[in-house]
């Protein structure tokens, strides 16, 4: 019944761990292994794995990025529902058996469960953001809370979809942050979303992995993201347009802070600036607005006018996702 999708790049180290998280599960219909040109034995591993257990098919693919990898696991998928798992993490016991469930007893087209952090090097897992409660909202609302990261958030894969959601929709390649303008259009489209208030899927902070790795101009693509998402969204649900405009306003802070923390303004001063800017004209949404606290609102400021650092020490970090 389940497609499950993992996009497989230079994780040789911890594939195995991955799959065999996959390959226990019920309801597995086929474990898709895209290995987007990896230059270590992670291709090796995915054959080996291919030839003894039949649910696993494996393609091999020059490198795209992980946009890319899920796109062609999207087209090659043949289950009812999709899944994804990245090929650094890996599923909890019974986490489809829950999911499932959960999507059949509420007939609902997407299932949005909790997750836990691990930290590499460390060992113990930390409940990550996790729904409080079982329940049926609409795809609006489920936007809504994820745009503000009330219990749930844009990450592909804590979650079970209909596979026809992805009609007609794929991940925009050569990006970051490639998770939020599809997840909110999936759920739009969904009959409606069931919350499973139970951590099915572990995420490894792996040092050296995309949401890891140092400020880049990659960094700043998730403020372009959300500039056409809240486009979209007044024309299409303008009621959470406010929920849409806190996120386009994170995005901008975000990259901002970063540079500032690690000293690299200078590096990416167009970047920068382009953002000071946009954060400028967001100023009288989030000087009013009762989504962001008073500290986001003074960090915000504090940016707007140039004079984030010396408050930074003063004030604490802002919530991250």
């Amino acid at each position: 019944m389940i497609s499950v999708i993992i996009p497989v790049y230079n994780v040789s180290k911890y594939l195995s761990r991955c799959i065999n998280s996959v390959r226990t599960q019920a309801h597995v219909k086929e474990i898709l292994l895209i290995d987007d040109g990896s230059t270590d034995d992670s291709g090796i591993l995915c054959d080996a794995y291919a030839a003894m257990e039949p649910l696993v098919k494996v393609l091999h693919k020059e490198n795209g990025g992980l946009s890319s990898a899920r796109n062609a696991g999207l087209d090659l998928a043949q289950g009812e529902y999709v899944a994804f798992v990245d090929s650094d993490d890996f599923l909890e016991p019974g986490a489809y058996e829950k999911l499932l469930s959960c999507a059949q007893r509420h007939e609902a087209d997407l299932v949005c469960a909790g997750r836990s952090d691990l930290i590499g090097g460390i060992g113990d897992k930390a409940l990550g953001l996790c729904p409080e409660k079982e329940e049926t909202i609409t795809g609006p609302e489920f936007v809504a809370r994820m745009f503000t990261w009330q219990g749930v958030d844009s990450a592909a894969w804590d979650k079970l979809y209909k596979r026809s959601l992805f009609d007609g929709l794929r991940y925009p390649e050569g990006k970051i942050c490639e998770d939020v303008p599809v997840t909110y259009r999936a759920a739009l489209k969904a009959n409606k979303v069931a919350l499973l208030p139970e951590p099915v899927y572990v995420y490894y902070h792996r040092p050296g992995s995309i949401t890891t790795a140092p400020v880049s101009q990659k960094s700043f693509h998730f403020a372009a993201h959300t500039q056409a998402i809240c486009q979209d969204i007044k024309a299409r649900c303008p009621e959470i347009l406010p929920q849409a405009r806190y996120l386009r306003v994170w995005s901008l802070a975000h990259p901002m802070m970063l540079c500032q923390e690690s000293g690299q303004v200078h590096a990416f001063r167009q970047e920068y600036r382009a953002c000071k800017r946009a954060l400028a004209r967001e100023l009288p949404f989030f000087l009013t607005s009762p989504l962001l606290s008073g500290k986001e609102k003074l960090h915000d400021l504090l940016l707007v006018l140039g004079l984030f650092g010396p408050a930074w020490r003063l004030t604490g970090h802002r919530r991250d996702p």
